[in-house]
């Protein structure tokens, strides 16, 4: 258990990791294709809806739910007669179109072409630097028949309007544009209201039928949106914060888990080729088209709680795609009253202030302010946002408020932070006494807890106090992730101009990676470590690196948090390795332990070269006794190794003895030279 606390912030920090990769290996969730017959989830086979935005051939095929009253909600009357076919197309005249441009905000265009929105262009400079150029329509040049509001009828309804139609336009306010379409059937009107503080615009669409005594008609309206994305551009399968930036059909469920269902380009794509089938939705609270920092989404305005709405997209081979939002059919007949549909589309960053504002001022819930994910721990990202936002009221700069919020959660962590660095401190002065307790208990687990709790209650040692604090700085770390990877007022946004001229994009120079690399190698020294030597170089070499590895694909933003955080942590390591008591007094009991340690490790030392020289006198015996000889004592033992050493003389006495029987033959001039000299011990010879 002296690890504990080691082996829970390791596996906190590879959790984290995984978090933090996880937009990187697995994309967006897109959605699913399954039988038609199973609902709303359903891909649909129809034909594409026309391009033409101001009342096409309305080839698209229509839901068919049962006929409901236009009036009061009177009983559905007999099935419609048959369709009448569309009016023959009417010559145009050249297209004129009506500004409305709001300082600072937007500028929006529309036009007598189906008398629709055809451009939305945001004044924030850093959208120009954005492949958009901050136009969130398809462009003019490439698709003249484009843009958003286009409205027709179904295929299968009793009247519907001329392909190419020419509207009638005029500029009701400086915030309102109004435009009149009239055929012998039908009477339809169109009333634009913009509200630029929150990227709102609100489409009223009065429609009076004109069906003769006696008769009825079938009525379903679509609503067509274009969006444009080059297929080139695009990824399937990766991340849109490590691939390019592109555009995706996106739809906000409102039944199962309000999940955002969104598809690719490419794969719109494919399904037209392969088999002509279109995305499909049943009960949704918007659709439209999303983008990682951008959005342009539409929320058909419900007229009771139980009101529903379908919708179909389709793509062409150049990456138009086309999204056509069905509202509930109805049936009509002379005499009654105009249906009235109305429909409020954003078109603008994802900030979450501005999606929030959105939502207010649209009076209903449109669901604008989900495509900003904050997970489980919303409650807290949001908060933190908000101090994000006023960090940056007050400096101006979105990089030194990230630094600032890092402060403050670091500051607000502290507490918790030096219990942990404490009990850590704790757990690795123990750990020479946990190491000869696991030694010497090492066949009786149940005695060995014992013992260690034991151990923890003499030096007031609390092993759950490392691991405590971690679990309540986890939230807080996994909502400053996601809220940093997906604040839309980070987007384009510059630290320092010319280094990091985008927080939301890696850092293109890769200082920022390698100085958090070296930052974290230098704080994971600076940390306690316990007994495992593997353990230790994880924590000192593998989770620097793993994280130096990640935060080349990290938002920059994201990374100058890390480094942030990690260079306060060391320097909060310093300052309690120097001049915290109770760290200190843990660094003397750590001094004290190994001393005692060395010491054991000493004794055990001397007992081994003992026992060692016992077993050589035991082997001795029993080998003397095997060859038959009388077993010497341990003197005669000791005698024996002394006179080892001196081998060499015993061979020189024998040496001498033969020299005795030759010594006459020695010239006297030769012994008279030696006599001077000392003549060897010689061997005394046992009786």
């Amino acid at each position: 258990m002296q690890d504990q606390g080691r082996r829970l912030l390791l596996a906190v920090a590879v959790a984290l990791g995984v978090m933090m990769v996880w937009n990187l290996v697995f994309p967006s969730k897109e959605e699913p294709k399954p039988d038609p017959s199973k609902g709303s989830a359903a891909v649909m086979p129809v034909r594409p809806p026309s391009l033409d935005i101001g009342g096409g051939s309305a080839t698209a095929t229509a839901p068919t739910p049962d006929p409901v009253p236009a009036g009061s909600g009177a009983e559905a009357v007999a099935p419609p007669p048959t369709p009448t076919p569309p009016p023959a197309e009417v010559a145009r005249g050249p297209e004129q179109l009506i500004e409305l441009p709001f300082p600072g905000r937007l500028t929006a265009k529309f036009s007598n072409y189906g008398g629709a929105l055809v451009s939305w262009k945001l004044a924030d400079p850093r959208f120009g630097r954005d492949a958009t150029k901050g136009e969130l329509l398809p462009p003019a040049n490439k698709f003249p028949e484009r843009g958003a509001f286009g409205v027709n009828f179904s295929s299968d309804s009793t009247y519907h309007l001329p392909a190419h139609s020419e509207w009638k336009g005029e500029k009701v306010s400086d915030t309102q544009v109004r435009y009149t379409f009239s055929t012998e059937n039908v009477d339809v009107e169109k009333l634009y209201t913009i509200d630029s503080t929150a990227y709102l615009v609100r489409m009223t669409t009065k429609l009076t039928f004109k069906v003769p005594a006696g008769k009825e008609a079938y009525q379903t309206l679509l609503l067509l949106a274009h969006e444009y994305q080059d297929p080139k551009l695009a990824t399937e399968g990766e991340s849109s914060q490590s691939q390019a930036r592109a555009w995706h059909s996106s739809t906000l469920r409102k039944d199962d888990d309000g999940s955002i269902m969104s598809t690719g380009v490419v794969d719109l794509i494919k399904g037209q080729q392969t088999d002509g089938r279109a995305r499909y939705e049943k009960d949704f609270k918007w659709t439209g088209y999303e983008h990682p920092y951008l959005l342009v989404a539409f929320a058909p305005k419900p007229e009771n709680p139980t009101t529903t709405f379908e919708k179909r997209t389709v793509a062409e081979d150049s990456g138009l795609m086309k999204t056509a939002i069905y509202f509930p059919r109805v049936t009509v007949k002379a005499g009654d009253p105009a249906v009235t549909r109305e429909v409020v589309a954003y078109l603008g960053p994802k900030n979450y202030k501005d999606l929030e504002h959105a939502d207010e001022v649209a009076g209903f819930d449109t669901g604008f302010k989900t495509p900003i994910d904050l997970g489980w721990f919303a409650f807290i990202g949001r908060p933190l946002m908000w101090l994000l936002l006023k960090f940056y009221s007050v400096v101006g700069n979105w990089g030194i408020a990230i630094m600032l919020l890092t402060f403050l959660v670091k500051g607000a962590t502290i507490y918790w932070t030096t219990k942990s660095m404490r009990s850590m401190k704790s757990m690795a002065a123990l750990a020479p006494q946990m190491k000869a307790l696991q030694a010497r208990y090492k066949d009786d687990k149940q005695r060995l807890q014992a013992e260690t709790m034991a151990l923890y209650k003499q030096h007031n040692v609390n092993p759950i106090a490392g691991c405590l604090p971690i679990f309540l700085q986890m939230p807080i770390w996994l909502a400053l992730y996601r809220m940093l990877s997906s604040a839309g007022e980070l987007y384009h946004q510059p630290f320092i101009t010319g280094w990091i001229n985008d927080l939301t994009a890696p850092d293109p120079t890769h200082i920022l990676p390698i100085v958090l690399v070296i930052t974290m190698f230098l704080q994971a020294r600076m940390t306690p470590t316990g007994t495992d030597a593997m353990q230790q170089k994880i924590m000192q070499y593998g989770m620097p690196l793993m994280f130096g590895v990640m935060s080349f694909f990290f938002p920059a933003g994201l990374t100058l948090y890390i480094f942030t955080n990690t260079l306060l942590s060391a320097l909060h390591s310093i300052y309690m390795n120097k001049y915290d008591k109770k760290s200190l007094a843990i660094a003397e009991m750590m001094k004290q332990n190994k001393a005692k340690a060395d010491e054991a490790k000493e004794a055990e030392e001397r007992a081994k070269t003992k026992a060692s020289g016992a077993k050589d006198v035991k082997d001795a015996k029993a080998k003397a006794k095997g060859d038959g000889k009388p077993a010497l004592s341990i003197e005669k033992l000791k005698a024996k190794a002394t006179d080892t050493s001196s081998e060499a003389n015993d061979e020189s006495d024998a040496s001498d003895e033969e020299s005795d029987e030759s010594e006459a033959d020695i010239p006297a001039s030769a012994s008279a030279s030696q006599a001077g000299r000392p003549r060897p011990r010689r061997k005394k010879r046992r009786r």
